[in-house]
């Protein structure tokens, strides 16, 4: 008997409760001992003033808690809370004024198979209603974490163009709090100037449903540094006169950084292939022209002349092969002797008649060893080709750096301003040297300017260096 009991019960919870407003009593308990084997029955202790998924109400408490009954309804929505009305086939009550208020209407006497499907109808739109309602509560609950959450700044703008919502990130990324955002312009968020979301505010303004390709922006970061956006924009409601716009900024400066690192090392690449094509044969018509006369005569001089040309030929390639493998690209520092470094460098650059003279040159350095080698390398090379083979060249220490002095005669004003750029060249060389050397140098995070020396030379002086 007490497993029918229980068994009974817990079908009546499945199927939901029931509030009886029955006026008379008699009949409020007959209908309670009637329903209670198939549902829970709810009896009013205080009216209205209870949990219940359906109401069987009957005329006169229907007048009683008319009111009551319709803030219940309406407090509910947009969950469906149904109202069955009892009435007698005559009843005066039977008005579409009264079946406004109420869902359904069944006529006295009452068959029980009849009362039952009326309310299993009843009962299966309200459990699919409150599940239709959880699962939309859900829905937003996913929706409000993921907006909140999101790793990239997203904001909601409404017809105006007016901030209605963002997410922490956007937060982070403009430097404002919510508050501080919301209901403004996105063009007046600091972080995004004006000219860089025009294409967005003028869409806006147009009412265009939103753009299918991403919008380029540009934003500054709380710590000022600019960074390059796209932001992808959507309708969230399909309403002409309200639209919403949500819109996703993601951050592609690493992605915009990247292609234009691959644009400079296709142009590198180019120039590379240009200036190969270009410098290599000069010194490799040299070659064969010489080869010939030294076969036809077995001239030592022209053997040397083809020898010469050889060794141009091999510096240039050198040279380009440095080039083409981005100098500005360090490998990781070294702390080492100074005066080291620039006497290995003279030792592969220099002929024996060349003279090196240091001065304060004892300190130690931080650099990539092999990069600074080549710098001084080129720089000794340079003096060299313009100077001749006996030239002089004083390093020396200077306040904030060291400079490089020879004894040749000198750069004009107006070549000091070229000297850097590559291809660059006054003679037979590839042009390349210099521009290496000031690429290696501001890949270090210093900076070399060409002057002119006391006794006239070229003074080459690399600034910024911290010695140890």
């Amino acid at each position: 008997m007490s497993e029918n009991r229980s068994a009974s019960s817990q079908e009546s919870v499945t199927k939901g409760s029931i509030l009886l407003l029955i006026d008379h009593r008699r009949n409020r308990r007959l209908l309670a001992d009637w329903l209670t084997s198939e549902y829970e029955v709810v009896l009013p202790k205080h009216g209205v003033d209870t949990s219940f998924d359906l109401c069987i109400v009957d005329e006169a408490s229907f007048s009683r808690y008319r009111d009551e009954l319709e803030a219940k309804k309406e407090a509910s929505l947009p969950t469906f809370l149904p109202y069955l009305l009892v009435t007698s086939t005559n009843s005066p009550a039977r008005t579409p004024e009264v079946w406004q208020g109420v869902d359904e209407v069944i006529t006295t006497p009452i068959e029980k198979a009849v009362l039952q499907a009326r309310l299993d109808g009843l009962l299966e739109r309200r459990r699919l209603s409150v599940e239709i309602e959880r699962e939309k509560e859900q829905s937003e609950h996913r929706f409000r974490t993921l907006f909140q959450t999101a790793p990239d700044p997203v904001f909601v703008l409404d017809a105006d163009g007016r901030i209605q919502s963002v997410n922490d990130a956007f937060c982070h990324v403009s430097g404002r709090n919510r508050s501080a955002v919301l209901g403004e312009r996105l063009e007046n968020i600091d972080a995004f100037p004006n000219d860089s979301i025009d294409e967005l505010t003028a869409d806006m303004r147009e009412r265009k449903r939103g753009n299918s390709s991403p919008y380029s922006v540009t934003y500054m970061t709380p710590d000022g540094e600019n960074r390059y956006a796209e932001i992808n924009t959507t309708r969230m409601r399909f309403d002409e006169e309200n639209p919403e716009i949500i819109g996703i900024i993601r951050d592609v400066t690493e992605h915009k950084r990247r292609k234009q690192e691959l644009q400079r090392q296709n142009e590198r690449l180019d120039e590379f292939a240009s200036m190969l094509a270009h410098e290599l044969r000069n010194p490799l018509g040299i070659a064969q022209g010489y080869l010939r006369v030294a076969r036809a005569e077995d001239s030592e001089d022209a053997f040397e002349e083809v020898s010469g040309a050889l060794d141009r030929m091999e510096r240039m390639i050198n040279e380009m092969l440095d080039l083409a493998r981005k100098p500005d690209a360090l490998t990781e520092k070294e702390v080492t002797e100074f005066h080291e470094i620039v006497e290995d460098a003279w030792s592969r650059a220099a002929p024996p008649e060349a003279t090196l003279m240091l001065e304060n040159v004892e300190e130690e350095i931080s650099a990539d060893i092999d990069r600074l080698s080549q710098v001084f390398e080129n720089l000794f090379r340079n003096a060299i080709e313009h100077v001749g083979r006996d030239v002089t060249v004083h390093v020396k220490r200077i306040s904030n750096g060291v400079c490089i002095v020879d004894d040749g005669p000198g750069i004009s004003d107006d070549e000091r301003e070229l000297v850097f750029q590559s291809g660059y060249t006054t003679d037979n060389g590839t042009g390349l040297g210099l521009s290496i050397v000031q690429q290696i140098v501001e890949a270090h995070g210093w900076e070399i300017n060409v002057l002119e020396g006391s006794a006239g030379g070229s003074r080459f002086e690399i600034t910024g260096i911290d010695f140890e």
